[in-house]
């Protein structure tokens, strides 16, 4: 998951040059940043508040650091007037956002005047694709104006051309419950300042997570609406890289968070583009797969595997003997007697999987992959073999490989190297290998001979493209599909916006066919029905008050 740092108080609190500064900050893994820049004269220390012809001067550099300015604190007396700077900086940043204040004065003639001025740049910054947001101090919130705070009553007066950057630690500040404040704005927040407090009435924040802000809540907020999130901490410590590395890391531990979800079993007709809702479930079901033979759909849920009858809409727990800890990939033998199962167990005090056979039937498994962690995605149409995403140790790396395995167990053989591999899948004919690798920058779709051979992209677009599924009858893949800037290539998360994309089997004709809110869990192995006209992925939804 991508984070954003807000700079002012990381760099008011570094020593050194500002370049400096920026390149401990690449160092510690923080790439997203957003800067303060003044296009008239300094308003605030050296170093924090950057001129905007000192930034476009030092635009490549920052770049070549690792570092994205995703949006840009603006301090100008006239937007209208600075717009040619700011024109100039979106053009060579790529930035999608400027951000400004409420005025310190919060009476309705002042917010008035504000209003018809942010609107006017507003309508001149979407010429040239960028937003303006509007970000709260904990002034404006305590401050209320005909029953609402000032800021949401300056976000009313302009009427939808300024979108909301809700910073949740001013929020509490101010007197209000940051969630509630968020879903109350839903649809203008744009973007989250992670800020927290504690229970003084100092305005002096303290790192974020230690205090009195719900941040689990307000990452869902961001995550599930795809979102940037930034943390903005003033005060820190002597080191400043590590804390911020620190909170990153905590935010992260969110992005796995399945916490009151509701699942969705879908069935998409090709032919149609109908979707039809089989079922809905208040737990998490993961990575459905059709039985070819039949309308019923298998799927993993709270480590148990499941088979659904479409037809008469009834769920029987199947039975795989010690394998109580599956995740959400597994596949179907060809002949449909068996199922394999990638199931997690304890390893030297660690969570890890390793891959399993268990009779369809039910019965106890058999061990298929001593090494670990092994996550299957393909069982040969032949039968004799596996393919499985591995992470192993090579020259003292962790890496991530496409691996293939004899099915009665044996030698496993290494079919990749370099970048991130996963999602491997046999094509029905059993000569080509589909999986989804990082080799040119992004996660894009691959596929290699059955021996590792002739390793083709078949996918190349500004999106992260992961889990390739060939239709049955050979003709059309279907995968999922994540936007360039939510994440990081190697991760795909659960509960965020995605897409399915389907194309034909030999590369062309690729198009997005659906939108939904999913990820990981939604299509991750092999789900097309016999007929080759028929999918099944799940969707999801969170339930923002479950009580």
């Amino acid at each position: 998951m991508k984070f954003g740092v807000q700079l002012y108080g990381p760099l008011n609190n570094m020593q050194g040059e500002v370049l400096e500064k920026l390149s401990a900050l690449a160092k510690a893994g923080i790439t997203e940043i957003e800067p303060c820049v003044t296009t008239g004269p300094i308003l605030g220390p050296e170093g924090v508040i950057w001129p905007a012809d000192w930034l476009l001067a030092h635009v490549e550099e920052i770049r070549d650091m690792g570092l994205r300015i995703v949006s840009i604190h603006v301090f100008a007396e006239n937007l209208v007037q600075s717009m040619d700077k700011l024109k100039a900086i979106a053009e060579k940043t790529g930035l999608k956002q400027f951000v400004v204040k409420t005025p310190e004065n919060s009476t309705e003639s002042i917010l008035q005047q504000t209003a018809l001025n942010y609107m006017k740049a507003a309508d001149m910054l979407e010429t040239f694709g960028v937003r303006l947001l509007l970000h709260n101090e904990a002034g404006d919130i305590q401050a209320k104006i005909a029953g609402k705070t000032a800021y949401e009553h300056l976000l009313d007066l302009c009427m939808g051309k300024v979108g909301a950057q809700l910073d949740v630690g001013w929020v509490r500040f101010g007197g209000e419950d940051p969630v509630a404040f968020l879903e109350r704005n839903a649809a203008r927040v744009q973007s989250v300042h992670h800020k927290d407090f504690g229970a003084g009435r100092e305005p002096i924040d303290v790192p974020v997570g230690t205090g009195n802000v719900d941040l689990a809540a307000c990452f869902r907020f961001a995550q599930s609406r795809d979102i940037p999130q930034l943390v903005d901490q003033e005060h820190f410590g002597s080191d400043v890289p590590g804390e911020l590395q620190k909170i990153c890391q905590m935010l992260n531990g969110f992005a796995q968070n399945r916490k009151d979800t509701v699942s969705f079993l879908n069935v998409y007709d090709v032919k149609t583009g109908a979707v039809r809702t089989v079922a809905s479930f208040d737990r998490v079901i993961e990575a459905p797969n059709w039985l070819k033979n039949s309308d019923t759909i298998l799927y993993n849920a709270e480590g148990h595997m499941y088979a659904y009858d479409i037809n008469t809409n009834t769920e029987r727990l199947l039975n795989t003997g010690s394998c109580d800890q599956c995740n959400n990939d597994h596949v179907v033998s060809p002949d449909e007697t068996e199922l394999a199962v990638s199931h997690m167990t304890f390893d030297n005090g660690d969570f890890t999987s390793r891959v399993y056979i268990v009779p369809m039937e039910g019965g106890e498994p058999r061990l298929v992959t001593p090494n670990s962690p092994s996550f299957l995605h393909g069982w040969s149409p032949d039968g004799t073999e596996m393919a499985y995403c591995a992470f192993r140790d090579i020259d003292g790396r962790q890496e991530a490989d496409v691996y293939t395995i004899p099915v009665n167990g044996g030698v496993e053989k290494r079919l990749t190297k370099g970048g991130f591999n996963d999602g491997p899948e046999y094509s029905p004919d059993g000569k080509y290998i589909w999986y989804n690798a990082t080799n040119s920058g992004l996660m894009q779709v691959w596929r290699m001979e059955r021996d590792g051979g002739e390793q083709t992209q078949i996918t190349e677009n500004r999106r992260n493209n992961w889990f390739p599924h060939v239709s049955p009858d050979g003709k059309r893949v279907v995968y999922i599909s994540y936007g360039p800037e939510q994440l990081e290539p190697h991760e795909h998360l659960p509960n965020m916006p995605v897409e399915l994309w389907l194309m034909d089997a030999d590369g062309e004709n690729q198009h997005k066919i659906l939108s939904l809110f999913g990820g990981q869990g939604s299509i991750n192995v092999n789900s097309w029905a016999g007929d080759s006209m028929r999918f099944a992925f799940v969707s999801y939804a969170v339930l923002e008050d479950p009580k």
